[in-house]
């Protein structure tokens, strides 16, 4: 595990260095060291040579006692480890020798010399016998030094030997020396690596724990730059990229969180699928529609809850997939769905997105236009039947009949009232949508209310009804139009006698309610089914049309009531139980007059 570590392998390569330098040095003194040895033989052998001025003029007998005459050339080269030895060249007889192994065995002395290089170089017919060789024997391992020389009864060969023992055990002696040198250098080697490779592999140490915490989230790191060298110019690039990366990553995950956001935010569903059909993102409108926000849903699963009528290899072979989109209803939601195509570095198709837009209000709309046309259309339609059939039958000669041609010409005169009416409501309406301008003042809320009741007494008496007002004590005065608000509270009461029969009870309650006023119109009528109960104050809407009709409705008055209230920045809201009555509460703001 510890060659992994790069401090540990400049340890190591230094420690190997270092071993193979003292090794090659070792190598290289034990050669000179064992040159210089020979050398010495070599050169005390020729010193010598010289002084006994050897000729041919001499005998054998005559330089064998020369050699042994002279204690000085005796001394130095005859020793323990030091013999000449005289060799016969023609017969290779041993004429005599100093050697201690001679006078033992004689048989084997002359079979180790004859195992030296330069003795048989010699014998061949050289002159001198000099190569540094280390001859092999059982009485131990020898240098040797050969020379012909003629002499006065012949040729004969100089044999010098230098037993070898002296020279290993100086040799061993430093080569312990060495050794010792080479384990001391190893070691300081190891610690001299240590320390550098600590300056080498301590910052990048350091770099690493740094890049580990930034690849946590942590951006917030410095290094100390502690050098101008390759290692300074690092930590300073370090530095400059965590900080570059901070500001980078900020800026995008700021960009994110505004793009999610905003995808968040957006009415659309938004859908995105990676090309194998996996949802990458789904915002929360998308999310609502389904009623589903599992991610682990594909292209296949959302496309059989919505019955779009494509698949995903259909939308990413596409070239014109924006042209692409359907209309689907999922509940009682209709969606308009439209295809977009993301893509990568190339330029291929790496996904699709699927856009859910909500045109339900869009889709009520259209059909709430084409019912109101209807309605207008079948509103005066009606009456104008009527005029039209009845002026017909009077210009076919009933006009003659004086009793028959005033109901006609009445019941003419009261359908030509119902459309007035229906015109004069439409009219209003249209005022209202494109922004009818009020004329605000201070009201009081119950004077109003018994204004409004006592134009409709009239309609009381003749149903024999009973109409109650109250009113909470000190009802604060509201800023609005009067006219307005008058014709609100006549359409609201004056549904009430209508629905109601004969005999019944109409309670009209003012009161206090927080920051307004309220005004609640209880009857004991004919009561609004459940269903019908959100759509009673939508235009020409009726529970029952045939009987609105015969009691003179246009189905326009709670519309136009709705109009008002809001126009003055309140609410109006039906509770009711069928046959047992309906409650109207409308609510009006105490604003100041400033302020409308």
């Amino acid at each position: 595990m510890f060659l992994r570590s790069l401090q540990w392998r400049l340890i190591i390569i230094i420690a190997t260095i270092t071993f193979i330098l003292m090794s090659v040095i070792w190598v290289f003194l034990t050669y000179k060291v064992e040159d210089i040895f020979y050398n010495d033989f070599k050169g005390t052998i020729s010193r010598n040579y010289a002084t006994l001025n050897i000729n041919s003029n001499m005998s054998a007998e005559e330089l064998i006692s020369k050699l042994e005459d002279d204690p000085v050339i005796l001394s130095q080269l005859v020793s323990e480890v030091k013999s000449y030895t005289i060799i016969n060249a023609d017969t290779l007889e041993i004429v005599y020798s100093s050697d201690a192994l001679y006078g033992k065995d004689k048989i084997e002395f002359r079979n180790e010399i004859l195992k030296s290089e330069n003795l048989m170089s010699v014998i061949n017919g050289n002159a001198v016998g000099e190569r540094k060789t280390v001859t092999k024997s059982q009485s131990g391992d020898f240098y040797d030094y050969v020379k012909r020389q003629p002499l006065l009864d012949g040729d004969y060969v100089l044999f010098f030997k230098y037993n070898r023992s002296q020279a290993i055990a100086i040799i061993k002696e430093f080569n312990n020396a060495i050794l010792i040198g080479m384990i001391l250098a190893v070691a300081v080697a190891v610690i001299i690596g240590f320390l550098l490779s600590r300056t080498i592999t301590k910052p990048i140490t350091d770099i690493t724990k740094k890049a580990e915490s930034i690849t946590s989230g942590d951006f917030d790191q410095v290094l100390e730059v502690k050098s101008d060298d390759e290692i300074g110019k690092l930590t300073g690039t370090f530095n400059y990229m965590a900080s570059q990366l901070k500001s980078m990553l900020s800026e995008i995950s700021n960009e994110k969180n505004k793009f999610e956001m905003i995808l968040n935010y957006m009415t659309d569903g938004i859908i995105a699928f990676n090309r194998n059909g996996h949802i990458i993102h789904i915002n929360t409108a998308a999310a609502a529609f389904l009623e589903s926000e599992k991610p682990d849903q594909t292209f296949t699963d959302i496309t059989k809850v919505l019955n779009v009528p494509y698949t995903l290899h259909e939308l990413l072979s596409s070239k014109n997939l924006s042209d692409i989109s359907c209309s689907v209803q999922i509940r009682n939601m209709f969606l308009k769905i439209q295809f977009a195509a993301f893509t990568d570095k190339e330029n291929n198709v790496d996904g699709i997105i699927m856009v859910l837009q909500d045109n339900t209000k869009e889709y009520k709309l259209n059909n709430m236009r084409k019912e109101f046309v209807a309605n207008v259309s079948h509103e005066l339609k009606t009456p104008l039947t009527s005029i039209k059939s009845y002026s017909e039958t009077l210009l076919d000669g009933v006009i003659e009949d004086t009793e028959t041609a005033r109901n006609f010409v009445r019941v003419i005169y009261s359908e030509s009232n119902r459309m007035d009416r229906i015109v004069k409501d439409l009219l209003l309406l249209s005022k209202h949508d494109s922004g009818i301008k009020l004329n605000f003042q201070r009201i009081s809320p119950v004077e109003l209310i018994h204004s409004v009741v006592e134009q409709l007494r009239l309609s009381v008496r003749e149903k024999e009804q009973r109409l109650n007002i109250y009113s909470d004590e000190n009802i604060s005065d509201i800023y609005g139009d009067r006219d307005r608000l008058e014709q609100l509270f006549l359409n609201v009461i004056g549904n009430a006698i209508k629905y109601t029969p004969e005999h019944g009870i109409i309670t009209v309650h003012v009161g206090h309610q927080k920051n307004g006023v309220s005004v609640k119109v209880i009857d004991t009528g004919i009561g609004i089914p459940e269903k019908d109960l959100e759509r009673i104050f939508e235009r020409f809407y009726r529970v029952d049309k045939a009987r609105s009709r015969q009691l003179g409705g246009t189905g326009l008055g709670l519309s136009i009531a709705k109009e008002i209230a809001e126009s003055h920045g309140g609410t109006i809201q039906a509770k009711s139980k069928l046959r047992k009555g309906t409650e109207i509460t409308v609510f009006l703001p105490v604003n100041d007059k400033n302020s409308m």
